[in-house]
């Protein structure tokens, strides 16, 4: 193996992302091996995690074209319910900001999204996780978008006639962020229906505006106190996002797509 395709060094890369190990299998091109090296850093840990990411990053920038290539093959090879695999591969095309990568955005974006699978959508749900990875290659259409692609700004208009709401909100901000997006505000406001109209006025959020929580347990009964149940938030339908890798701090609601429970 060569030191161009070689792995990272220290790199810890996921046993369902090794060559041969189970459906999804990653080819020993410089292409496959540079995204191989990409989706280990992504989740990479230690004192040097930052320059491993950068320099993967580096890596699969340099062999853009080929490297959507592999994405897009991997993507439409990897198993449904394996979405972990499937967002970093969406997320590394969208990291590239490459013109190529632009017909698998439209392609994963307008690919209707399946019904329900789970049976406790509130605790995990497969229409959520859908909408995750639309609205990532949402992000990564917006990218090209803010660095003038006229056909990344058709493309988010077309995205505001997809059913779901994560994905019209993703579309909305990524017009609105472009280049003179004020100007497009009467187009959007064309396409939407209605009851959508107030993604116009919807922001995204730094997250270092957040309000942050002291003490979570204050306005906890005393029987809440007492449990032993882990305190978590009433949102099943919503996916909160913080990307600081790219140098963005900022956090994005994913969406309301998820099937409410009875």
């Amino acid at each position: 193996m060569s030191e161009e395709t070689g792995p990272i060094p220290g790199s810890d890369t996921p046993d369902s992302l090794r060559p041969g190990s189970g459906p999804s299998k990653f080819q020993f091109s410089p292409a496959g091996q540079v995204l191989m090296n990409y989706l280990a850093a992504i989740n990479a840990a230690g004192d040097d995690a930052d320059e491993r990411y950068k320099i993967a990053l580096a890596a699969i920038r340099e062999k853009a074209n080929d490297v959507i290539i592999e994405i897009a093959r991997q993507e439409n090879h990897c198993r449904a319910r394996d979405y972990a695999t499937r967002w970093g591969l969406i997320y590394a095309a969208s990291e590239l900001v490459h013109p190529a990568a632009l017909p698998f955005f439209r392609s994963v974006v307008l690919t209707p999204i399946p019904p329900e699978e789970s049976s406790e959508p509130h605790s995990f749900s497969t229409v959520a996780e859908e909408s995750i990875l639309r609205t990532t290659a949402v992000d990564g259409v917006a990218r090209l978008a803010a660095d003038g692609s006229k056909e990344a700004v058709d493309a988010l208009f077309d995205f505001l006639h997809v059913p779901s709401l994560s994905v019209k909100r993703a579309a909305v901000q990524g017009l609105m962020g472009v280049r003179q997006g004020e100007s497009l505000r009467g187009r959007i406001e064309e396409r939407l229906c209605p009851e959508d109209k107030f993604l116009l006025d919807i922001k995204p959020i730094d997250v270092r505006k957040v309000t942050q929580i002291s003490d979570p347990e204050r306005d906890l009964s005393d029987a809440g106190r007492k449990s032993n149940k882990p305190i978590t938030p009433d949102l099943p339908d919503r996916a909160a996002r913080t990307d600081t890798r790219s140098g963005d701090s900022k956090t994005i609601v994913q969406g309301n797509d998820a099937p409410k429970g009875k």
